[in-house]
């Protein structure tokens, strides 16, 4: 108690006598020890409640938690979860009922919302009821959506610190708008039968996972030999795609804002760009080793509130083909096991000059963007995913996908400098054609600094604010 002078302890001694509603103060000088005891007493009451608090909010990792729903009808929900952590979880009696594709909470019309039951011991299973009869307009509830669904949100402090849940919750099955997936075009001389053989064949090596790298090896070897045998015996052409060093994304929009938890100079370091052979589930996606794609990706964190260049989702995946040659629209691409016209490819252009031709193929390799990224984060442990990153991923997507073609540009490979283009038509033939190691444009730096690249960086943005 020596290392207290008299200011901290007569400011303590005000706190015990405001909280406590007793006066220590005193006349007699005997009473000094008692008033020391009630200091000591006040410190390890505010030591105990703050390792209390730690213990009670403390975050669950992503996985530690299963939690589904089930509709009984009438506003009353069946929450199921598995507790697979070593804490005992305790939901708040409240909730937040949310649409998936706008992220917008439904007002409720009163705060009559009733549980039952709302604690799971840990590496327990336990239900929760939901009547949310009074609280909500039913009828509008179980109207059909179309392709959209609800989702609660669950607390354990007021949606204020600790951690938030998603429960997604269907009160009414809802209307999917059928996938158009496109359906590959036969040239009159080729074989149609030939076509749905090859690639039947083929689908098994995209089905396939294994995280052995010896095993994936041996996997894409034995690809590539039956992609050989089978497309030799196509009688049209196939022509392979190209990664011009010269051609890339030019982007320093200043005022985009992918996350508004991170300062608006490091947006554009969200994300990356890459020229890969193979895709997210490393599956190579051209009939050899040497075809590659532009992949414009997301980065995602590794721990809350921190900006981690080390995790990357590939969203856009760009192929390239020299205009040159092509002979027909009939001649074919080959991508990911699916072969396709340039006919049918037209539906997926997004730049074309005198030199090359560019698609957009993402639609080849995943259909919903949110079970994509969720597939592609479950194969890690080192990625943080919550509402907030998930927004992030969206609004990447979202620019690139409408702004992509137009940021197509060409650069000079034989000096740092980059020149967007002006014209489509003849910019490439002012550019020099120098060539350099392939290897040195692996990882583009146009949407990154050279000087401080995202992989090394590790920012701290402060706390996801779900009040937003």
């Amino acid at each position: 108690m020596d290392s207290f002078n008299k200011t901290n302890l007569q400011n303590i001694k005000e706190i015990f006598e405001e909280k406590a509603g007793v006066s220590l103060r005193s006349k007699h000088r005997r009473h000094s020890f008692i008033m020391t005891i009630a200091v000591v007493a006040v410190m390890v009451c505010c030591l105990t409640m703050t390792a209390f608090a730690i213990s009670l909010f403390s975050s669950l990792e992503g996985d530690d938690l299963v939690i589904s729903a089930t509709y009984e009808g009438n506003g009353i929900v069946l929450v199921q979860i598995e507790n697979r952590s070593d804490k005992n979880l305790s939901f708040q009696q409240e909730l937040k009922l949310m649409l998936w594709s706008t992220s917008e909470e439904i007002v409720p019309v009163s705060n009559n919302i009733v549980f039952s039951g709302n604690e799971v011991d840990a590496h327990a299973k336990g239900i929760i009821t939901i009547d949310i009869s009074k609280a909500y307009d039913i009828a509008m509830l179980e109207q059909p959506l179309v392709d959209d669904y609800y989702y609660f949100i669950l607390t354990n402090n007021n949606f204020a610190f600790g951690q938030d849940w998603m429960c997604p919750v269907d009160f009414a099955e809802a209307i999917m708008t059928p996938r158009e997936d496109p359906t590959p075009i036969t040239p009159m001389e080729a074989d149609s039968a030939l076509i749905a053989k090859i690639m039947e064949e083929l689908k098994p090596y995209f089905e396939s996972y294994t995280t052995n790298r010896t095993e994936g090896r041996e996997l894409s070897a034995q690809y590539l030999s039956l992609c050989q045998q089978l497309l030799d015996q196509i009688d049209g052409k196939i022509v392979p795609s190209v990664s011009p060093m010269e051609l890339t994304i030019i982007d320093d929009n200043t005022d985009v804002v992918f996350d508004p938890s991170v300062p608006s100079d490091m947006q554009l370091q969200l994300t990356g760009l890459h020229r890969r052979t193979t895709d997210g589930y490393d599956k190579i996606i051209g009939a050899s080793e040497g075809e590659s794609a532009l992949v414009l990706s997301a980065y995602l964190p590794q721990r809350k509130g921190d900006i981690d260049g080390g995790v990357d989702v590939p969203l856009l995946y760009v192929f390239i083909y020299e205009r040159n040659a092509i002979q027909s629209l009939q001649d074919y691409v080959f991508i990911r096991g699916q072969l396709m016209t340039f006919e049918q490819m037209e539906q997926y252009k997004i730049y074309e000059d005198g030199k090359y031709i560019c698609y957009d193929a993402s639609g080849l390799f995943y259909s919903d963007l949110r079970r994509y990224v969720e597939s592609m984060v479950s194969q890690r442990s080192d990625v943080y995913f919550d509402e907030e990153v998930w927004e992030r991923v969206q609004n990447i997507y979202n620019y690139y996908k409408e702004n992509l073609g137009t940021l197509l540009g060409y650069r000079d490979v034989s000096r740092s400098d980059i020149s967007v283009k002006e014209d489509q038509g003849n910019s490439y033939e002012e550019m020099p054609t120098t060539s350099r190691n392939p290897e040195e444009f692996q990882t583009e730096m146009c949407l990154d600094n050279p000087n401080n690249p995202v992989a090394e960086q590790n920012y701290s943005v402060g706390e996801p604010n779900w009040n937003d």
